[in-house]
C-alpha cells in the first residue's frame, strides 16, 4: 500500500487498499469525516484550494462541491499512481492533480485560499516538514486558511498500546498528534491557531495567515 521513497516519506501505491483501510479505519464514517474537514477548512463558493498528499483525491472533490464551478481544487501527491489514479477518475473540469513533494509545491506565491494537508504529516521524513510549512505559507494569500489534520486515537485504541508504550518508554501516538506542529506554525507566521478533536478520531487544526503577511521575529 505504501513505499518509503527518498525525500518524501512513505508514498501510495495501492489506492484500492487504501481505499479499503480507510474505510476500515473509520468504520464507514469517512464521508462525515471528509463534510467535517470541509468545514473545519473554511472553504467558500469562488475559493481556490489545495489538498496535499491527496492520495485518492476524496478530499479534493469534497472541496470542489464546496468551492463550486466557480472555485478550483489542486490535488497534490508524491505518487505517480495517485496522481495517475486520480486523473482517470475525475473529470471535473475544475480539479488537477500534480506529482510533488510537500517541501516543493509547484505553485505560484500567494495564489490559493485554502491549503489542507490531512494524514500526511506525519509520512513526510522530518527534516522536510519545517519546509512543508514553510510552503504551506508560501502559497496561500493574505487571509487564507489552513488545515492540518491527523489521526486521534479513541481510548481503547491507547489502551491496546499502552503494554507497548511501557515497554519502550515512549508515547506511540506522539508521531501522530497534530499539534506537535503548533511552534512551526507560529514560527512560520500563521496566527488564529485552534484545535479542536474532531468526532471521527481526527485531531484538527486550523490557523491562518494574516493580511498582513509579516512574519513575526523569531
Amino acid at each position: 500500500m505504501f513505499v518509503d521513497a527518498p525525500d518524501t516519506g512513505l508514498v501510495i501505491e495501492g489506492l484500492r487498499r487504501y481505499n479499503l483501510f480507510t474505510a476500515v479505519w473509520f468504520l464507514g464514517r469517512h464521508r462525515r469525516l471528509l463534510a467535517e474537514l470541509v468545514q473545519a477548512s473554511g472553504a467558500a463558493p469562488g475559493n481556490a484550494a489545495v489538498d496535499i498528499g491527496c492520495g485518492p483525491g476524496k478530499l479534493v472533490r469534497a472541496l470542489g462541491a464546496a468551492v463550486g464551478p466557480q472555485g478550483t481544487v489542486a490535488g497534490i501527491d508524491p505518487s505517480a499512481a495517485a496522481v495517475d489514479y486520480n486523473r482517470r477518475r475525475d473529470v471535473h473540469p475544475n480539479h488537477r492533480y500534480i506529482q510533488a513533494p510537500a517541501q516543493a509545491l509547484p505553485l505560484p506565491d500567494a495564489s490559493v485560499d485554502v491549503v489542507t494537508c490531512t494524514f500526511v504529516m506525519h509520512h513526510i521524513p522530518g527534516e522536510h516538514r519545517e519546509a512543508a510549512v514553510a510552503e504551506m505559507w508560501r502559497v496561500l494569500r493574505p487571509g487564507g486558511r489552513l488545515l492540518l489534520v491527523d489521526a486521534r486515537p479513541t481510548r481503547w485504541m491507547r489502551f491496546l498500546f499502552s503494554r507497548s508504550a511501557r515497554h519502550h518508554g515512549a508515547d506511540p501516538f506522539a508521531e501522530i498528534d497534530i499539534r506537535r506542529y503548533t511552534p512551526s506554525l507560529r514560527a512560520a507566521g500563521f496566527t488564529d491557531l485552534r484545535y479542536i478533536a474532531g468526532r471521527h478520531m481526527a485531531g484538527i487544526s486550523t490557523a491562518s495567515k494574516p493580511h498582513s503577511p509579516d512574519r513575526p521575529p523569531r
